[in-house]
């Protein structure tokens, strides 16, 4: 699979394939850390099929940005909660992203 790179919320670039974030250093214009292989639990997130859509947000209000990656070959969400910093991410496990009290899929699935 070919890797795509787009940029994404919270000033993180990534590339879908193995998941790689660049975050940013600081405010408005300043540069780009360099890149970094994500990890969750220690090793690198793999999204086995389809292509990755990732998206960065603080969901818990922790001021951690936490990982929402789409899934289009499964049609599903999975959230990774990040345990780090917003500079040193930790991400864990993931779950399946649910909305009221549903498993969120995406359109098609």
């Amino acid at each position: 699979m070919k890797s795509r790179t787009g940029r994404v919320g919270g000033g993180l670039t990534a590339a879908a394939a193995a998941l790689v974030l660049t975050v940013s250093a600081g405010g408005a214009g300043s540069e780009l850390a360099a890149p970094f292989r994500v990890e969750s639990n220690g090793k690198p997130i793999d999204m086995e099929s389809g292509n990755a859509a990732p998206f960065v947000v603080d969901f818990d209000g922790d001021g951690a940005l936490d990982l929402l990656v789409g899934q289009r070959g499964e049609c599903n969400l999975r959230i990774f909660r990040n345990r780090g910093s917003r500079t040193e991410p930790k991400f864990g496990p993931s779950a399946l992203f649910k909305a009221g009290g549903e498993v969120a899929t995406l359109p098609g699935g």
